[in-house]
């Protein structure tokens, strides 16, 4: 179909192309990007663009394809249906590869479901990949989306003198207009992370002594620490803001079939005993009866 000089059979291959790239790199690109709480908290970028941007671009790629694709089925929905009835005819004598490809697509749709190999070492390597954006305890956040509390949100959550945390972010250049602005709002105007924003503050925090956690009923452990990061401390992090000796954690952890080692992390430690982390921090932080 041809009008005004276009060629409209060949405009929508190309938007079908250039949809089907655009969705395939960003996919790809969203493959390796680290997780939101992670990208959020450390402004994590690539080329430019956020987290938020590439996966924006995906989305709109993938409709741009859709729809060209659904064009691109118009122009040519007689010779499609010839192909399709020349194919159906015969299929009869195609019942082989029919089988061998149906097969195959519900086992990619199953292996999503349920994790099953090989597929889902996919799945696994994409889990490891983004993992691996955490390089130091730094990378991973107070609690998840940290960066959209306000200041003053921000330090009552971590228990923070409000007025020392405005004292210290001005004293190292830190401009904060208002305490009711968020942790990104105060990073976007400065040019930081949220990541950055919370290292000049971290220090009023007050940390978990040993009395205090002994104290603790399982009850208290999950509320004070779900949704903390908890899982991608190392022992020895966690052990030093509990004010818990590693050895008397670790004994612990023995006497009731855990094994674990200093510096790995509560999540992989807890991994291998099939419970979660806030499990682990349950059996190191109560003194056994």
């Amino acid at each position: 179909m041809k009008k005004n000089g276009i060629q409209y059979r060949g405009m929508t291959s190309f938007f079908t192309l250039f949809g089907f790239l655009v969705m395939s790199i960003t996919g790809l690109i969203l493959y390796i990007v680290p997780e939101g709480r992670i990208a959020y908290w450390t402004f994590w970028d690539l080329i430019g663009l956020s987290k938020t941007d590439w996966g924006s671009i995906h989305i709109l790629s993938s409709i741009l394809f859709i729809v060209a694709g659904a064009f691109h089925i118009y122009f040519n929905w007689k010779p499609l249906m010839h192909y399709l009835m020349n194919k159906v005819t015969k299929g009869v004598r195609l019942k082989r590869e029919l089988v061998i490809s149906t097969v195959v697509s519900v086992f990619v749709v199953i292996s999503a479901l349920y994790q099953i190999p090989p597929l889902s070492y996919l799945l696994n390597f994409n889990e490891f990949i983004k993992e691996q954006w955490v390089v130091t305890e730094e990378h991973e956040p107070p609690f998840g989306h940290a960066e959209d509390v306000s200041l003053i949100g921000f330090s009552r959550k971590m228990d923070i003198d409000l007025e020392a945390a405005l004292a210290e972010l001005r004293s190292n250049g830190i401009q904060v207009d208002d305490s009711t602005m968020t942790l990104e709002e105060i990073s976007i105007q400065n040019g930081i992370a949220p990541m950055e924003l919370y290292s000049f503050i971290k220090k009023f925090e007050p940390k978990l002594d040993s009395a205090e956690a002994a104290s603790m009923s399982p009850e208290d452990i999950e509320a004070k620490l779900a949704g903390t990061g908890l899982g991608n401390r190392s022992l020895s992090t966690f052990c030093e803001s509990s004010g818990m000796n590693v050895e008397t954690a670790l004994s612990r952890l023995s006497a009731n079939g855990i094994e674990a080692d200093q510096d790995e992390t509560l999540k992989k430690i807890a991994e291998k005993a099939g419970v979660n982390s806030i499990d682990i921090a349950k059996v190191i932080l109560i003194e056994p009866q």
